[in-house]
């Protein structure tokens, strides 16, 4: 792809958007940068872009900010029914995601992950054991730092986790390995259900040929129905014995079955049966990449976590005090059965709804997500630049958990009165969980503060 010269819309600027703009900026593109939003981020974003002597429109969108232009690479956060995305298409306009620009001109063969949820974890744990077998591998895309920061550099491997928002707009991304974890409803204020949501996720396989890989998940239907449609070989993980694959015999303990050679246990340091799940997922990839399985093994038996998911943030008078980024009902629900089977303590939940069009789509799934919890908390929805919707709010999520029959829940409207409330219901072997994907966690830090001067 010939970037000299040519006119490119960069629509969206923050994070990736920049690092976009600078990546053509090198390259001799002629840039513009759009984004509806004219904020002080935005404007900051423009004197970065001015810098790179490229132009920048702020505000409302119109489309003749399209004349002239040769592609326009969307952020991914931009919808599809984005009004210059729409006349480009009418117009011929090339289209393309960051992850699709990276991949056409980066060098590193990639492990592309995706799922509805798992995918932080399994990205963190295949490259795990790539880098404890020596190789020079990145870990980013859809955490860390986007695909296109690292298509200059020299790698053995790239894992990348990659969202259906990344790629809804690829036509030629070709990961060597392509993993699929889970499906479940998500993002309904984006997809009309979970056909065009997994029609997304299903483009991760798009551009694949005979001699690449895909991983599919064995126990989830959606994903394993996707197996006769694709034109790369496909592998498999799940907890039933299979001629070959990845598989598990017991709780914690994992297998792989490859080429019908026992390869031997792995004892994971993360509880739960998604844990499982997302280790098998990463032997299956390692076992295809030839990874000696000393070194997987030794690579997953280490694995300390990852910032924000099950995260032990402290333990203080015998209060311990977990964080996680859960934010879709099924990632709560299984995070949830994973902390009552490895832990085994009173739990109290304060879970922040994270956007409002989440919260009013699946709102009965919330309502029935934390049955397994001692005490629950819930802050008002943290909207990440969302607008309100009516009728949805923390308190109503509060009403209908609390008609379903839960005897011990309560809303707080005010995230910074949660620990002053909290720390006198407290004992010693108790446990607490902030939960969400916006700054919930601010409120297990306030909580071990408060613990730590009521101790002294």
């Amino acid at each position: 792809m010939e970037l000299e010269g040519r006119k490119i819309l960069v629509l969206g600027l923050a994070r990736t958007g920049l690092a976009v703009a600078r990546f053509l900026a090198h390259r001799g593109a002629r840039i513009v940068g759009a984004d509806a939003r004219e904020d002080d981020g935005m404007r900051q974003a423009r004197s970065e872009l001015s810098r790179l002597s490229a132009a920048c429109h702020l505000g409302p969108e119109e489309t003749a900010w399209l004349d002239g232009v040769d592609a326009v690479v969307p952020s991914p956060g931009v919808p599809r029914d984005n009004k210059l995305l729409v006349e480009a298409a009418r117009r011929g306009i090339e289209v393309l995601s960051e992850i699709e620009l990276a991949a056409r001109f980066g060098r590193a063969p990639m492990v592309a992950i995706t799922g509805t949820n798992g995918k932080t974890t399994t990205t963190r744990l295949v490259a795990g054991i790539l880098e404890a077998a020596g190789l020079r591998v990145f870990a980013g895309g859809n955490i860390g730092k986007p695909l296109i920061e690292y298509a200059d550099g020299t790698w053995d491997w790239g894992v990348v986790e990659v969202s259906s928002f990344q790629l809804e707009w690829v036509r030629d991304f070709r990961p060597r390995v392509a993993l699929c974890l889970n499906l479940s409803e998500d993002h309904l204020d984006r997809y009309d259900g979970l056909a065009s949501y997994g029609a997304a996720k299903a483009r991760i396989f798009a551009a694949q040929h005979p001699d690449d890989v895909a991983v599919l998940n064995r126990d989830d239907p959606w994903v394993w129905g996707l197996r006769e449609e694709l034109g790369a070989r496909v592998v498999s993980f799940g907890w039933s014995e299979v001629e070959e694959g990845a598989f598990v015999t017991e709780d914690a303990v994992v297998w792989l079955l490859h080429q019908r050679r026992l390869l031997g246990p792995v004892t994971l340091p993360m509880p739960g049966r998604h844990s499982v799940a997302n280790a098998l997922a990463a032997i299956a990839v390692a076992a295809e990449l030839g990874i000696d399985f000393t070194a997987a093994a030794a690579a997953l038996g280490a694995f300390a976590g990852i910032h924000r998911r099950s995260e032990i943030k402290g333990e203080v008078a015998g209060v311990l005090v977990m964080d996680d980024y859960g934010h879709h009902p099924t990632e709560i629900e299984t995070t949830l059965q994973a902390i009552a089977e490895g832990w085994g303590r009173p739990l109290t939940v304060v879970f922040q709804p994270h956007r409002y069009s989440r919260t009013k789509d699946l709102f009965e799934d919330f309502v029935s997500a934390f049955d397994r919890v001692h005490r629950l908390i819930l802050t008002d929805v943290y909207g990440a630049g969302e607008d309100p919707i009516p009728g949805t709010s923390g308190e109503e999520l509060c009403r209908a958990i609390r008609r379903r029959g839960h005897m011990d829940v309560e809303f707080v409207a005010a995230k910074e009165d949660v620990a002053g409330g909290l720390l006198p219901r407290l004992s010693d072997g108790d446990m607490v969980l902030t939960l969400g994907a916006g700054d919930i966690y601010k409120v297990g830090e306030a909580l071990l503060e408060s613990l730590r001067e009521q101790r002294q």
